[in-house]
Formats: C-alpha cells, sequence, structure tokens
C-alpha cells in the first residue's frame, strides 16, 4: 500500500517550531556555547570533532555539565525560515515550477538576485524557462515590483515571479553556502491570486497560424461607433546588437537611430574610435531598448540589407554598437473581410498598453482596414478611448480558457516564420482555478474548394499550469519547499561583562524552556493582599508559586525582605513595571499578595538600581545566562605555582569536582565547568576548604560559590553540535549560525 508523507509535511514542522517562540503558550529558547576542553573521543580531535552521541548522558547531561554561557533567541531578529541557495547564474537552464512535478523540490526553479551592491537581494521563482533554454538575462527587481502581473526579462523570454526581498544586513547574517532566509514580503503575499493562470505551456506549436499582424491606430470612434477602430500595417523590426569592441559604449534608449556604414579605408571606426557619421545608410526609431535588443518602426534607407558591418548609433544617447542580427517583423494586414475575427487585438506599447480585446468584426473598406473590439476595457476610461496614434497593437490568434475558476485570457505569440504557436502570453490571470485546459484557435488564410470560409487552425497543444494553492507568492514557506529554520546569535564580546570572553569553546546547542536558578527581584513600595490591604514584601510566603500576569513567568520564593523578593526555578521572563501598573502584577499563589516589579532606577550619583537580576552582577537579565560556578572570594595559597586552564580541581574536603575555565580580571572569582559534587566555600569565616589543580599542583581557597544560573538539567536540549575551537576574545563578535533540517 503507498503512503506519501507529503513535502509540505517538512515545511508544517518548520512552521510549528518558529511559532513556539512567539504563540500564547510560548517556549524560550537560548544558543548555548560550551566545552571548553579538547575532544578526546578515539578517531577524533579538535580537527575533527565528532558527531554528539545521541544518548541522555552525551545529549543532555554532558552537555549541561559542558555549558559556559547562553544567549535568548530573539524571534523578531535572529529566526528565519531558510531555503536553497540558488543565486543566478548567467548561462544556466532552470527548471519552470510546474504543478504535476513531484519531483520540483529537488529542482533549482527559483533564483537570487542583488542588482546593486549592497542593495537588497530580490528572490524569483521561475514560471517559463523558454522551452528549456539558458537564462542569460538577469531578473532585477527594479524591472518588476510586488503586484507586478507578468515578468519577462526581455533576452532570454524566462519569465519571473518576485517572490520577496532581503534587506543586505539580514542576508549577511543569516546567509551560508547552502541556504539563504526567507523575509515575507506584505505587498507581495497580499497581491496574490488564488487561482490565477500566469503561465501556459506550449507542449507542440501546430501548424497554419496566418492570423497574426501588427501596426499602428490610425482613428478610433471611427463614424461615432467607440469600438469601431482603423489600423494600419507598420513596418518593424528587432535588432539585436553587441557592444563587446573597445569602440562601442553608451546605453541605448528610446531614440531616433542611424545606421552607419565604413569610412573610405574601409574600416567601421576612425583613429580617434569614431564612426562614419557622413555615411547614413539607414535610420529608424528604436521604441523598446535593452542591452542586447533594439526594437524599430519608422524605418527609411536600405535597413534589411545592412545586419552586418554596420554601425548603429542613438541620436540622443550617442550609444554605438555593432549589429549582430535583423529580424523583421512586418506584416501586410490582410484583405479579407472578417480574417482577424475571434483573434485577439492587444495594445503592445505607447497609450493604453497592455489592453486586450476579442476582435468581434474585421472590415475591408477600398485601402482602409478596420476592427470592432467586443469590449473596450483597458481602451478608454470614463472620457472615451485612451489609444490614439501612438499606439503599437499586435493582432494574434485568441487563447480559450476553460476550467472551474473564472477571468483567464490569453493570446497566441506565433512564429511566422513557419506559422506555429511559439508561446502563450496571459492578458488577464483571472482566479479560482484548480485545473483548466487551454485551445488556441486561429485562420489559416487558406480557403478549401466549395468552402466560402478559411479553415480555422486549431491544432497546437498547451498545457495550462495551476499556481500553487493561495497564488504564486502567498506562501513562500510552502512554495520553495523551506525545510529549515536558520537561527543567527551574535556573542559580542562578553555581552557587556554579562559572559566571559576567555578560553575557548567547541560545542554550540539550544536549550528550550531552562529554568533560572536564583532571580532577585525588586518590588515595588506597595503590595496588596487578597483582602485589598496594604502589607509588605515579607507578606509573601516562602516556597510558594508567584506567577506575573500576562507575561506568564514564574518562580518559586526562595527568600523574601520588605522590597526584595528571591526566586527560584523561574520559568518565562519576568518583566518590570510602573508600581501603579495594573497589567504586569506578580502574585502569590498561596499568599494571593500582589505586586510589581520595579523598573531599573539611576541614582544621582550614577548608581543604578535594578528592577531584575538574574545573577549576582548588575545589569545581569534573562538575555544571557553564565552558566559556570563562580568560586567567589577566591585566594590561591601556593605562591609557586599557578593554575592551568581546563585542568581538573579537587576539593578533597567534599570530594567535589570541576574543570577550571578561567579567572576574573580582578582575580577575586575562579570559574569552573563540569561540576560535581557539593563545593564549600568558607564565608562567614568558616573553616578553609581548600582544592587543588590535578595537573599544575595549584592550590587555593574562597569564600562562596555563585551560580550556575540555570537550574542544572531543566529544560530540553533540542539541538547540539561540535565544532572546531573558537577562541573567545574581548574585541571580537561570534556570529553563531545554526541550520535545523525538518
Amino acid at each position: 500500500m503507498g503512503k506519501l508523507v507529503t513535502t509540505n509535511f517538512s515545511s508544517h514542522n518548520a512552521k510549528q517550531f518558529v511559532e513556539s517562540f512567539d504563540e500564547t503558550a510560548n517556549s524560550i529558547y537560548y544558543v548555548f556555547m560550551g566545552k571548553h576542553t579538547p575532544f578526546t573521543e578515539t578517531g577524533f580531535s579538535d580537527s575533527t570533532p565528532p558527531t554528539q552521541n545521541n544518548s541522555p548522558e552525551g545529549a543532555f547531561y554532558q552537555p549541561y555539565r559542558d555549558m559556559i554561557y547562553g544567549k535568548h533567541i530573539n524571534i523578531a531578529s535572529d529566526v528565519k525560515h531558510m531555503i536553497a541557495n540558488n543565486e543566478w547564474v548567467a548561462n544556466t537552464v532552470y527548471a519552470q515550477y510546474d504543478h504535476r512535478d513531484g519531483n520540483l523540490k529537488d529542482k533549482n526553479f527559483f533564483v537570487h538576485t542583488q542588482e546593486n551592491v549592497g542593495g537588497d537581494i530580490a528572490v524569483f521563482k521561475c514560471l517559463g524557462n523558454n522551452k528549456g533554454k539558458p537564462s542569460t538575462d538577469k531578473p532585477v527587481f527594479s524591472e518588476t515590483s510586488a503586484n507586478d502581473d507578468i515578468y519577462i526579462t526581455t533576452t532570454d523570454r524566462y519569465q519571473w515571479k518576485l517572490m520577496y526581498t532581503i534587506p543586505e544586513s539580514t542576508y549577511q547574517k543569516f546567509v551560508t553556502s547552502k541556504k539563504i532566509p526567507i523575509v515575507p514580503h506584505a505587498n507581495v503575499s497580499g497581491n496574490a491570486v488564488s487561482g490565477a493562470i500566469d503561465f501556459v505551456q506550449v507542449n507542440s506549436g501546430g501548424s497554419r497560424y496566418n492570423s497574426v499582424a501588427n501596426g499602428v491606430i490610425k482613428r478610433t470612434n471611427v463614424n461615432g461607433q467607440t469600438r469601431l477602430i482603423e489600423i494600419e500595417s507598420l513596418v518593424s523590426a528587432n535588432v539585436a546588437y553587441s557592444q563587446a569592441g573597445a569602440n562601442n559604449s553608451g546605453t541605448f534608449q528610446v531614440e531616433r537611430i542611424d545606421f552607419l556604414g565604413k569610412h573610405a579605408n574601409g574600416d567601421l571606426y576612425d583613429s580617434n574610435s569614431a564612426p562614419n557619421l557622413t555615411n547614413n545608410i539607414a535610420n529608424a526609431v528604436a521604441i523598446e531598448a535593452n542591452t542586447s535588443n533594439l526594437r524599430v518602426v519608422d524605418i527609411a534607407g536600405n535597413f534589411f540589407g545592412n545586419s552586418q558591418l554596420v554601425v548603429v548609433r542613438g541620436q540622443t544617447s550617442n550609444a554605438t554598437a555593432t549589429i549582430t542580427d535583423i529580424t523583421s517583423e512586418t506584416s501586410a494586414l490582410s484583405a479579407n473581410t472578417d480574417f482577424y475575427k475571434n483573434s485577439t487585438f492587444y495594445i503592445s506599447a505607447g497609450s493604453g498598453a497592455g489592453a486586450a480585446a476579442q476582435i468581434s468584426e474585421y472590415q475591408v473598406t477600398g485601402s482602409a482596414r478596420r476592427i470592432v473590439i467586443a469590449n473596450d476595457v483597458g481602451f478608454a476610461n470614463s472620457t472615451g478611448m485612451i489609444i490614439d496614434d501612438t499606439s503599437r497593437f499586435e493582432i494574434t490568434p485568441s487563447v480559450t480558457i476553460e476550467g472551474d475558476g473564472q477571468g483567464a485570457e490569453g493570446r497566441a505569440i506565433v512564429n511566422t516564420q513557419i506559422g506555429a504557436v511559439d508561446t502563450v502570453e496571459i492578458t488577464k490571470r483571472g482566479n479560482s482555478y484548480t485545473f483548466a485546459t487551454a485551445t488556441i484557435i486561429g485562420n489559416t488564410g487558406i480557403v478549401a474548394a466549395g468552402e466560402s470560409t478559411a479553415d480555422q487552425a486549431n491544432n497546437a497543444n498547451v498545457t495550462v499550469i495551476i499556481g500553487p494553492k493561495g497564488g504564486h507568492g502567498s506562501d513562500p514557506i510552502n512554495e520553495l519547499y523551506s525545510d529549515t529554520v536558520g537561527i543567527s546569535v551574535d556573542f559580542a564580546n562578553s555581552e557587556g561583562g554579562m559572559i566571559p570572553a576567555v578560553n575557548d569553546v567547541r560545542q554550540i546547542g539550544i536549550i528550550k524552556d531552562p529554568l533560572f536558578a536564583n532571580v532577585q527581584l525588586v518590588i515595588a513600595n506597595t503590595l496588596i493582599d487578597g483582602a485589598g490591604s496594604e502589607v509588605g514584601g515579607t507578606s509573601f510566603q516562602d516556597e510558594e508559586v508567584v506567577i506575573q500576569t500576562t507575561s506568564g513567568a514564574r518562580g518559586v520564593v526562595s527568600g523574601r525582605e520588605a522590597n526584595l523578593l528571591t526566586v527560584s526555578n523561574v520559568y518565562g521572563q519576568f518583566v518590570s513595571s510602573a508600581a501603579s501598573n495594573t497589567t504586569h502584577r506578580l502574585v502569590g499563589q498561596t499568599s494571593n499578595v500582589s505586586t510589581t516589579i520595579a523598573t531599573n532606577v539611576t541614582h544621582a550619583n550614577g548608581d543604578i538600581t535594578y528592577g531584575i537580576k538574574t545573577n549576582e552582577k548588575d545589569g545581569s537579565s534573562f538575555t544571557q545566562f553564565d552558566q559556570r560556578v563562580r568560586l567567589s572570594g577566591f585566594v590561591k595559597t601556593t605562591d609557586d605555582k599557578d593554575f592551568t586552564v581546563d585542568e581538573e580541581v579537587i576539593q578533597a574536603t567534599t570530594n567535589a569536582t570541576g574543570t577550571f575555565h578561567s579567572i576574573n580580571n580582578a582575580g577575586s572569582i575562579f570559574t569552573i565547568t563540569n561540576k560535581k559534587g557539593n563545593w564549600t566555600g568558607g564565608e562567614n569565616n568558616g573553616p578553609d576548604y581548600p582544592f587543588t589543580g590535578q595537573t599544575s599542583g595549584a592550590s587555593a581557597s574562597f569564600d562562596k560559590p555563585l551560580g550556575p544560573d540555570i537550574v542544572p538539567n531543566t529544560g530540553e536540549i533540542v539541538y547540539i553540535e561540535n565544532i572546531t575551537p573558537i577562541l573567545r576574545d574581548d574585541d571580537q563578535t561570534e556570529r553563531i549560525k545554526l541550520m535545523i533540517e525538518f
């Protein structure tokens, strides 16, 4: 029995993970760094780190003992869905989107480009690849927009859909050699149309599609009839050019151009790199221009006979180039009445560009050629027709789209040399299609014996491509098969003294919902019990649970004074507020006493009273944690011996052990990881409990153990990665990028 777990299942799991950061009952995640001692497993070393053992000891207990510090993952800035890093490369054949393709996830059907150095990165989905040809024209953001219906690059005829853009800073924060981030684009998703038709694939072009023409509008409102339009043909051509030579330069624009022949000595350019301005062979008007092609009209002179060894020069831009090819687009209008009936009349340029309608009549009156269009949507506004003698038209076979949706229309672009349909251009995308078929019908101009009308061509074979659920751009996570979540967190030097910037690390990971061990809360002066009476901070009860409304943070009271609560096993993150605040109330679940947590207060002398402290350091918060045990009041008792970094230390009296990490700058705090047993200090004039380095032989005593900030073995370690060592320094920032694949 066949089973299928869809590709969207992986995307769904990735979405669920991201949503867990900020949903109502959200989880709190930290990136941690640990293990400052070398890898010693058989067959592995610091240069070839092992994969962590996925056992309770290897994936939980030991990483907790090796943990040094961590930093909160901010959903707003540190978390992104990720997709494949497919940077656009010239002359690459990209796959096109196809709703029938079950292997699309494994193909390069989307790309990203950067138009300007330092600018945003744009991500495009390929909807059409010009029948499998290489892409040579880079798609760029400035040529499209969030609500652009159809975007086709001019040179290579690829059709692209803008998915979203990435600010350069966000791109650099998350990019890896294999992945780039998704940055949802509200305008793109907001303009997505569910069930719209964006592309029709031509499987075979058929034959005898002869009902094609192009030209200009001569008159509108003929004989007072709004939709009766007189048209005439126009000599036009596509000019392909190259600026590869050193003598060629400049950028062509919409302008008049000249075809210039050789100098008297047979050269195209003289010693000053100038063409022969006096040898003007032909001229025309460029109505479209890009980096390799000019579309021209109003042609005069021996234009088509000079496709080689001729310089083309713009009269306004002064740009110059060498002609490589000229393709005529000239078509004479038929002298047969209704020859173009039911064809599509499309305004390709000028006033009304983009308007399309079916031709309901084609009239031949002497030398005049006239059409009646079925509707004037796009051709007119409230004051009348907007098309005029600047408007360029094209007549093409009609495309009839049928399915369960509505409103989609298109026109067929014909290869006039063979009379076959080359491509289908969508003029109206419609909506709500989940399936559709298309038929292309055009006049052949051939009248069979005994018949009064020309045969119709309808033998092109095409496939309507249906967009994804919601339309292209509605959900880039699912559409681009994002099954990876990227987490990028910066550890900036010592984070203001909150974490160590010494020794090294060789393990990184993610911990979910750890409990803070010792949080001090300065409480407001006014406390209220269940009866509404004002009471003091000591009215809270030892070991009772306190919960903060709104934030949901909670903990267990382990110490209480008039204006200070010490809370252990803290889940979530407490927030401070003004004393009068009624939203963020801290409520004792047994005593029913409630209060607010004070905000930081800066005194006249510059000292600060912090409303929340997560360890003994001023300024400590839920943003970072220090997981080392800090032996305060450290005094070395061996003058001739110094402790060696990473050596084991043992307190003989208690049999407690640990691994030496570092000593603070003041020399008063000795820090260890891998703590085992109960380290005991000599505080309050008690006896000294010396400890000794097992490599150095150095000995010392201390007053009091502080930390770790997180209650050991709480929460869940959900990700571990062993890496080659990173040597920390107070003058550098470590950017940790984690790619979690689902």
